[in-house]
Formats: C-alpha cells, structure tokens, sequence
C-alpha cells in the first residue's frame, strides 16, 4: 500500500503544477497523466516495466475504437469529488455489436511469459461505453478484460452502459483473482443473439473464470446477459461473495448472479438480491455443478420461468443457511422460490424462511435436509434505509442457526450493523436492531410519500415529497452503512408537495447508493437514489 501513498503524493503536486491542459496520445505510454482531458487517437500501450499513473479528474476520451494494453503497471488515482473518467468521443452505434463503431475497446490487463505478473490499482474511476465487438479478437470484457497473473484491485469504481459481444461487459477475468470492492455496475450488457449455445453471453457486469476473486460491497443494477447470470458469473471459482446488492438484472438463467463448476470454500452471505428476472431458471441465483454455502441473504421479489428465487442443476450440492427467500414467484408448476433440475443436485435448507415452504419446491424430487425452516412472512419494515431489514415482530429474529462459527460470517451484517445481535443471529443479510430501528421507531402511516427522479443521477435530482399533516419534517441522505450523509430539509411544513434540488458534487455525494429519508412525527417515507458523480 505505501507505494500508492506515495505515487499519490507526488501525484498531487504535480497536478497542482500543470491542470488545465489536453494531450493527444497513441502508442506507448508512461509516466503520469494530470491534465484535465486525455485524447486517445489510436491504440495505447504500458510496455512491460513501465508505469503510467493518472490523476484524479482526468477525462481519458477515447477518439474511436482503441483499446489501452497493460504490459506493465497502472495507477488511477481518482478522488471522491473528483473521479477519472474513461469515454468515448461519439456513441453512435454502441449497441450494434457488429461494428466497433460508438465504443472505445476498453483496458486489458494481460501478463507476458517475460513478466510473470502485471500490477494495477484503480480507485474512483468511471468506465463507460467500453465495447467488445463481433470482430475482436478477444470477445470478452467491454471496459476490463484481465487474463494470466494480474494483481488488480477495483475500489469505488463504476462501470455504466458497457457491451460485449460475449462476457463480462463490465470487467471480465481469466486465470487471475481481483479485488472488487464498493462498486456499481450498471446498465452493462453481456452477448448477443447466439446461433450456438456455446456463444452465449455470461456476466452482464462481471464475468470471472478460474479465480478466487474478492466481491465485496458491490451494487449490481440493471445489468443483463444472454446466457447465464445478469449481474455477474463466476465459472470455475473458489470466490468470496458478500455483503453485494443485485437489483434488477436480467438473464436466461440466473437473473441476479449464477455460479457454475465452481467450488467455493467461503461463504456466500449477506448478499440482498431482488427484483431481478430470469427468463427460463433461476431470477435471484442459480447454481450449476456448484458446491457453495449459502448463509444470511435476503433474496426477494424476483422471477424466473422456474424458480423464482434459486435454481440448481448438475450435481449442485449446496447448503443454504439463515437465508430469507420471501416474494419470489415463477410460472412453473408450484410458482415458487426453488427449482431443482435434476436428481443429482441436492441442496439443503437449514433455519431458512421460504415463502410457501418445502411444498412449493418444483422440478426433481426433493432429497436434502430440511431442517429448522419457517415458511412464515418474515415482516419487513417496507420503509428506511433498508426496507428489507426486519420489524421487531419478525419471526426471522434471533432463529438463524444456533452455532454460525463455522460457516466464517464476516463481522457486520449488509448494513454496517454487528452480527450478533440479542444473543442469536438472525436470519436474511439484516440483523434486527440496526440503524433502522435505533435511529426512528416506524409508524405505520401515509402521511409522508417520496419521489426521486432522476434515479440515476449524476450531477443532480430532484425530491419531491408529500407531507398530509402541519409539522416538523426532516429530509436526510443515508448512505449504505446507515451514516448520515446530508441534511436536504429540517423545519416546518404545511399539507402539501414540495420539491427539492439536490446539487449531487456541491452536496459532496460521492457515486454510490443513498437513502432519502423524510421523517416526522407522524410517519416516515424513503426511497433509494443511486448516483453517478464525475
């Protein structure tokens, strides 16, 4: 890590001595970029043994379908207020993936049999309209494509509105093990119309092969694939997987995430995954040839053709702990949460809450252990930050298993809050007394409504809210963690709409996911903002 300190201290007194500048660049590049816009005019390259740093605040445009090849090492160095940019000069034909035209072809990180391994760093950057088109030779990867030993780490990073003409629009790995931390992927798609099943689309935000990758803290949101896994694949993985949101993507199978022949030694917790889509198996998750524990998620409101929630084949042998699976529907036989293809997958359910319980199972016969289960409404709070963590009435409280030692749960919960808590864990990614319940008890009224829009945002939004009774009312930013993150409103108001600007840089919002919530002494609305800032 002190080698970043420093590159960033240097960094910032050369950036104080030269911004405000643009450069052209083609072929080989090193040293360090601090000027305000980089044009890119052909193909760019780090030779092996070279570093290029790059400052926060630089706009790296991309003039066509270039791509930067990594041989050596990479700095960027963005800050929260101040992020690097990678883009494209004119989209026009983005999402045609017959043509390269619209998208710029993204960074690779590939090592050499000369150097066995290539470093990289990036925090606070912002990819978007990356392309992998038909005509390439790497079909993968639309803004990251990493293969062989590379020791890469994404931090605060975001990936929008990237193509592929097969996997990993957003970053794609093979052979290598990043670290993925506090993330948005959205709006990234994977694949394209096959005439072969093999040429099918994996990963519409991030596809890893062969990896023991980090995922960690990562917003999954609207994000789609052709094949398997809308918001992100892993095939041949031993990865960790927690505390991530998967909202809204899309996929034939598994519409939120799918693992296939894969064996992963961790656990697989205090993921939330809702409202996404499969169009055959799986709309939270599927799981294929797998062998996993799955503890403490949350996997609600999603769909799929069979198993809404999750779905197994090939030999799938995984056991699900703690777990919550509650609104999930499908239009196979029974409509439930859980699909089982074949009689080789076997999973078992232990201290789970499952809408419609083991009787709404559908495909091959049941043969697991199902033991401790509960198929009673779990109470969500439906309001806060965390509209999934659950009331104080909830049977899921304190009804996780009796010893979760050893499936290695990490330390806090999806909202930052402890695990464990009043003596037991509980079940799903939420524990019960959290930042929810702590902070305002809920009162069960319409007396507040709240709208945010747009939604995404990026340099700015609008509030509008409905207040029914005269009163105090305040309107408060939470981040993800339940810290406060700004105050909008706090006074009076009268019945009424009212409608508040919010300037995401001059507010300090950084990209990320945020809770408006609007609070009185009569009631409590909420609703999420997911923000892109340059």
């Amino acid at each position: 890590m002190r080698i970043y300190i420093l590159a960033f201290c240097s960094l910032f007194l050369a950036t104080q001595a030269s911004s405000g500048q643009t450069i052209t660049v083609e072929g080989e590049v090193m040293g360090l970029w601090n000027y305000d816009t980089v044009k890119v005019t052909g193909d760019i390259h780090i030779a092996e043994g070279s570093t290029l740093m790059i400052g926060s605040g630089v706009v790296v445009q991309f003039q066509g379908y270039f791509n930067l090849l990594v041989l050596g090492d990479i700095q960027v160095l963005g800050v929260p207020d101040n992020p690097v940019l990678f883009t494209v000069s004119d989209t026009t034909g983005l999402y045609e993936l017959n043509t390269p035209a619209g998208g710029w072809n993204g960074i690779s990180l590939m090592a050499t049999p000369e150097k066995n391994w290539v470093n990289a760093y990036f925090e606070y950057a912002h990819f978007e309209y990356a392309k992998a088109w038909q005509g390439d030779t790497l079909h993968h990867g639309g803004a990251i494509y990493m293969s062989g030993p590379v020791e890469a780490t994404f931090l605060n990073c975001s990936f929008a509105q990237n193509r592929t003409y097969l996997s990993g629009a957003g970053m794609y790995f093979n052979s290598t093990s990043p670290r993925v931390e506090r993330c948005i992927f959205s709006e990234n798609q994977a694949g394209h119309t096959p005439p072969l099943e093999e040429q099918y689309g994996y990963g519409g935000g991030l596809c890893g092969l062969n990896t023991k990758a980090v995922i960690r803290g990562n917003v999954f949101t609207g994000n789609a694939s052709t094949g398997i896994g809308g918001g992100m694949s892993i095939d041949e993985g031993d990865p960790i997987i927690e505390h991530n949101i998967f909202e809204a993507n899309g996929s034939p199978l598994g519409g939120g995430l799918g693992i296939l022949r894969s064996q992963v030694s961790g656990t697989i917790s205090n993921n939330l995954v809702l409202h996404n889509t499969a169009m055959f198996f799986g709309g939270g998750m599927a799981l294929i040839n797998t062998r996993a524990n799955i503890s403490n998620n949350t996997i609600v409101g999603n769909y799929g053709g069979y198993g809404g929630g999750l779905y197994f084949n090939a030999e799938a042998f995984v056991k699900v702990y703690n777990t919550i699976l509650w609104g999930n529907w499908a239009n196979s036989t029974t409509g439930g949460s859980v699909f089982i293809w074949d009689s080789n997958s076997i999973p078992n359910f232990y201290n789970c809450t499952i809408d419609g319980g083991q009787e709404l199972f559908d495909g091959a016969a049941f043969q697991g252990e199902f033991i401790g289960n509960i198929s009673t409404d779990p109470v969500f709070s439906g309001e806060g930050q965390w509209p999934w963590q659950l009331e104080p009435q909830s049977p899921a409280i304190n009804a996780g298993s009796e010893d979760p030692g050893f499936l290695m749960l990490p330390e806090f919960d999806l909202s930052g809050t402890p695990r464990i808590q009043l003596g037991r864990i509980d079940m799903g990614a939420f524990e019960a007394d959290s930042i929810l319940h702590t902070a305002v008890p809920i009162i069960e009224t319409k007396v507040l409504d709240i709208q945010v829009f747009p939604n995404p945002a990026l340099d700015h939004t609008s509030i509008r809210l409905h207040n029914a009774i005269p009163g105090p009312v305040q309107v408060l930013v939470f981040d993800t963690r339940g810290q406060l993150a700004g105050r909008v409103y706090d006074g009076l108001l009268e019945p009424g709409s009212y409608e508040f600007k919010l300037d995401l840089p001059a507010s300090g919002l950084r990209k990320g996911v945020y809770y408006i919530v609007a609070k009185s002494k009569e009631g409590k609305a909420s609703a999420r903002l997911l923000v892109f800032s340059r």
